[in-house]
């Protein structure tokens, strides 16, 4: 069990991933917790994902609101914005994942009424409804699925949505960036946080993204 304090909240989050396996090599523990050959990224919490808990339990933008989570992985921001009583729809593409997701949800929000937990496969989005907000931690990562995100958000975003994007600045997401341009979203970064998380200190950005004027 994971303990987080954030924004004066305590999060507990259940992971499968055993402490030890820190002991073992990239390879073991890949090897361990993959399926269908797909990397587990959603065993830990990243934090990114801290950081943008932090930033959602500071605001009062999200209550009442419907949100589109992309890749909730163990459900870190996903309780954030249950206890900011906002309307959650929490993807990812790993069925596991969105089992640890909800018991962490419930976990820490009491009752998943306002939430649900959605398979979601980027290169070939099922959405049906629009959202007010769309949120991601670190999910900018292969440069093969940058167009996919943006596709995504064109789909789940109105003229009037917002995006949040928490990244640890990889120097290569720039190329995701300059997609987003090219397809007619405006971004900037709407906070810098620094995250210590298990003895290491990241830099991660919060990106607020919106579709261009000229676009609606």
């Amino acid at each position: 069990m994971l303990i987080f304090e954030i924004a004066n909240k305590k999060i507990l989050i259940e992971t499968p991933f055993d402490p030890k396996d820190y002991l073992k090599s990239v390879d073991d523990v890949v090897e361990k917790y993959s399926t269908d050959y797909k990397i587990p990224f959603w065993i830990d919490v990243w934090p990114s994902a801290i950081a943008l808990a932090e930033f959602i339990l500071e605001s009062d933008e999200f209550s009442g609101k419907k949100v589109l989570e992309l890749g909730c992985g163990l459900g870190l921001t996903t309780v954030a914005l249950g206890l900011k009583n906002a309307i959650v729809t929490a993807t990812d593409y790993e069925m596991m994942a969105l089992q640890y997701a909800r018991r962490n949800y419930i976990k820490n929000v009491g009752n998943e009424e306002s939430a649900k937990f959605v398979y979601l496969d980027w290169r070939h989005p099922v959405l049906s409804e629009k959202f007010d907000f769309v949120i991601g931690a670190d999910i900018i990562y292969e440069r093969e699925l940058f167009q996919d995100i943006v596709n995504v958000l064109r789909i789940a975003m109105t003229p009037n949505s917002i995006c949040y994007l928490a990244d640890p600045n990889r120097i290569f997401t720039i190329e995701f960036f300059e997609i987003l341009k090219m397809e007619s979203f405006d971004f900037e970064i709407a906070s810098k946080r620094e995250v210590i998380y298990r003895d290491m200190k990241a830099n991660v950005s919060i990106y607020r993204i919106k579709k261009s004027q000229m676009s609606r």
